[in-house]
């Protein structure tokens, strides 16, 4: 996961960017009416978030004509995003761009690699339509990333999903993705989790279940094909030069990445590699 600085838009002025792009009087003049309950659930949302306790905030199962808040429905409240604030020409959607090109170097902050192609309601907004256009709810994502998570919500504060916006210090600042190179033709590299022994149980299960929830094995797995495809090559242009020289790039490109990116798969991948003595031993010609 990457980390990214929190948004600071005011909740209630986005609410009424969107809202006041609606053309039916009607449908504007109620949910304007429930305006202050937007600012109050966004309110909530933020000091439950900084406390690591998102999980506290109960999902509704409202179907999408019920009442949700004061004569608004679960579709009316819903569709504030979908057509008001993703909109191309709606006002709003300068502020859903901006939350958009807050994702360091345009990668998803969930998994680290992909490009970002849409916002992610960390809180799903099917269970959670008052959150729809909260913006500390809404994070830069790729598709995977927001398809994967889905609309499970967690139940207890391991089970969650690591929050760009709220989760920092040691989930970034120190490692906790590996990886392991298996002995198979073509080599294999399989990825996990191994959080640092001093971190309490909770950190430890969420960054487990972050891995489980974006499927980041397997994605990470993907990537490595075309890697070790061109590292292959690049590394029989060297020659004869030993596999203590070869264990030595390898660790020098790890470190590259680390201080980019301590939890990328390509760190894993090259520590791997250069723990693997039977790799640096190969014959790359």
């Amino acid at each position: 996961m990457r980390a990214i600085v929190a948004p600071n838009e005011d909740p209630r002025s986005v609410y009424q960017t969107c809202i006041n792009s609606i053309q039916k009087d009607s449908l504007r003049n109620r949910l304007n009416a429930v305006d202050n309950t937007i600012f109050l659930a966004a309110k909530e949302y933020e000091e439950k978030a900084l406390i690591k306790q998102l999980y506290t905030l109960p999902a509704s199962n409202y179907k999408k004509d019920d009442i949700v808040l004061g004569t608004v429905t679960k579709a009316e409240l819903t569709a504030v995003y979908t057509e008001h604030m993703v909109g191309q020409d709606k006002p709003a959607r300068s502020i859903y761009d901006k939350l958009y090109d807050s994702a360091p170097l345009g990668k998803c902050p969930f998994c680290g690699f992909a490009s970002v192609r849409t916002l992610d309601h960390y809180l799903p907004k099917s269970k959670f339509p008052q959150l729809s256009v909260v913006p500390m709810n809404l994070v830069p994502s790729c598709r995977d990333c927001n398809s994967g998570k889905g609309v499970v919500t967690a139940t207890t504060e391991e089970t969650q999903s690591l929050h760009p916006y709220f989760d920092h210090n040691h989930f970034i600042n120190e490692q906790w993705l590996f990886a392991e190179a298996i002995r198979t033709i073509p080599i294999t590299i399989r990825f996990y989790v191994q959080p640092p022994d001093h971190w309490d149980d909770i950190s430890k299960a969420k960054v487990k279940n972050h891995f489980l929830n974006c499927d980041l094995g397997s994605r990470y797995k993907k990537e490595t094909t075309a890697e070790l495809a061109a590292l292959k090559n690049t590394l029989s242009l060297y020659g004869e030069i030993g596999a203590s020289a070869i264990q030595a790039e390898l660790t020098i490109r790890a470190k590259g990445y680390f201080q980019l990116y301590k939890n990328s798969w390509q760190v894993a991948m090259f520590q791997a590699l250069a723990r693997s003595y039977w790799y640096c031993d190969s014959d790359f010609s």
